[in-house]
């Protein structure tokens, strides 16, 4: 009993352990390379204490039969994965040349296939001899060249994992730190109990004992850095109930992952895979790629960036980025949390629209007008204003109503707009004014202008139901630099022809300062 007790103290114990290890490091990513070469080599490690067990237990002749086939392979398969795992979590493997990655690692595993063709063991102690409870190697030259063996393995990957911390720079630094630690304890155990004769006072290849040292540190970095956790899992909570969408994209902006928000934002059913430019419209591609790659390559986060997306249907919707740079599975990756801001841009944009524009023409407004005008003034040689007031729109009010009048503006500032669109524009600046600014014209061109105005006026009637409504117009004209220099002084003059032609029988133009009706084609 007392026998049994220490065995599963000394040996299961540890094996169970390692075999939970195993499956735990396993089950959270099985689809990543380095979940499945940690949790080989735990196993490993597990099935060298769980044969010390059996062997132990067992009669001293089958001995050399478990050291054999069973805790000098576990040992092999120990080495090759640990070491190919340190290559692919320092990023090490990519100086590998192709052809002989991850090849090289599983070259010692040949002397498995020597064991079994041959029946021997080359690489450990076949002698054996019984001290208290525990059945021990003989301490000869093949027990001393396997420890110095390991001990030459263990050096190589302190001596990889001190180079890999002075490339690194960034969230991987702690974890290697922590990783030189352990190989440094395990090392220093493996010469400890591997050069020096213990028998008798503790179990027999004590050495093995410092795969425990490994098994703490990776516990560590899984707590303290979340090492090896699948972003699958930690994000989860977040992916899932944040109303945002998050897409994780590697370097070049293929998804990786993408939360429920972002599928229902574009509109797909499968978004992993897919290259994150597919969702952006053409002309917004090129802009988004650099942005994302310049802070890619200097992981610097970056927020409020706005652009478009297009769903799978071709619409297009307006979203503000933040990105940041997390370290995933040893690898850099682009988060994006994107916010749909398509109603407040339209808010955005109907607001900045009726800043500018009238309400119900939506043609530009007096404030518009004020603007523009003031600047084009500056732009050109000559700039016209024309004032366009309509003649008898209160009766149309009173006999119509409000309805057929708003009606009656909107048909009248359409006329202007395609009449005004070749040479200026068109706004209206109150209830029944309209304002026109016209581009380098001379008399000639303004008479001509303002005649034909008013033939598209008498040829392009309102029409209520079956009813006619003529449209009906004084307009007075004013130009600069001759009539003014300043904007205030050319709608003061244009203003003052406009009454003119009011005074004088409506629905005509005048052109301040020139009263003469020779160059009128009416």
């Amino acid at each position: 009993m007392t026998t049994l007790f220490l065995f599963t103290a000394v040996y299961l114990l540890p094996t169970f352990i390692m075999f939970y290890m195993s499956v735990d490091i396993f089950l959270r990513n099985p689809k990543r390379a380095e979940h499945r070469l940690l949790s080989l080599f735990t196993f490993a490690y597990g099935m060298m204490f769980l044969g010390e067990f059996f062997r132990n237990a067992s009669p001293i002749e089958m001995s050399p039969a478990f050291v054999t086939y069973w805790f000098g392979n576990a040992g092999l398969l120990v080495f090759s994965t640990s070491l190919h795992f340190i290559f692919r979590v320092s990023n090490l493997r990519k100086k590998i040349p192709r052809f002989l990655y991850p090849g090289i690692f599983y070259a010692p595993m040949l002397i498995v296939l020597v064991t079994y063709l041959f029946q021997t063991n080359v690489i450990n102690s076949q002698r054996f001899e019984q001290v208290g409870l525990f059945i021990y190697p003989e301490f000869n030259s093949s027990y001393l060249i396997t420890i110095t063996v390991g001990n030459v393995f263990h050096t190589l990957v302190f001596t990889l994992l001190v180079y890999t911390r002075k490339q690194l720079n960034d969230a991987r630094r702690g974890i290697i730190t922590l990783l030189i630690f352990a190989a440094s304890l395990t090392l220093i155990w493996n010469i400890l109990f591997g050069y020096f004769s213990f028998y008798g006072k503790i179990p027999p290849y004590a050495y093995m004992y410092g795969g425990l040292f490994w098994a703490a540190a990776i516990t560590m970095s899984m707590r303290r850095f979340d090492f090896l956790a699948s972003y699958q899992t930690r994000f989860a909570t977040l992916y899932n109930l944040n109303p945002s969408a998050i897409v994780l994209l590697d370097r070049s902006g293929v998804i990786e992952s993408a939360n429920p928000a972002a599928y229902q934002l574009l509109e797909e059913t499968e978004l992993v895979g897919q290259s994150f430019l597919d969702y952006l419209p053409q002309n917004k591609r090129t802009d988004w790629l650099e942005h994302y790659t310049h802070h890619f390559d200097s992981s610097n986060q970056f927020i409020e960036y706005e652009t478009k997306v297009a769903t799978i249907q071709k619409q297009e919707r307006y979203v503000v980025m933040d990105g940041d740079f997390v370290f995933i599975e040893q690898e850099l990756h682009g988060m994006l949390l994107i916010r749909d801001i398509q109603t407040s841009k339209e808010a955005e944009q109907a607001i900045r629209f009726f800043a500018y524009n009238d309400p119900l023409t939506k043609i530009p407004n007096r404030r518009s007008f004020y603007e523009t005008a003031a600047a084009e003034l500056l732009q050109h040689a000559s700039c016209s204003i024309a004032v366009v007031d309509l003649d008898g729109f209160k009766a149309i009010n009173d006999t119509f109503g409000h309805q057929i009048g708003d009606e009656y503006l909107i048909h009248i500032a359409q006329l202007l707009e395609e009449h005004v669109a070749e040479i200026g524009f068109a706004a209206r600046v109150g209830g029944d004014e309209f304002f026109l600014l016209l581009y380098d014209q001379t008399p000639e061109q303004l008479h001509h202008f303002a005649t034909s105005l008013l033939e598209r006026f008498q040829v392009n009637p309102f029409t209520l139901a079956e009813e006619l409504i003529d449209i009906r117009t004084s307009i007075g004209i004013s130009f600069s630099p001759d009539h003014g220099i300043n904007l205030d002084t050319l709608i003061h003059h244009a203003d003052q022809a406009m009454y003119d032609v009011k005074n004088n029988g409506k629905n005509d133009y005048r052109i301040h300062d020139t009263m003469d009706k020779t160059l009128r084609q009416h």
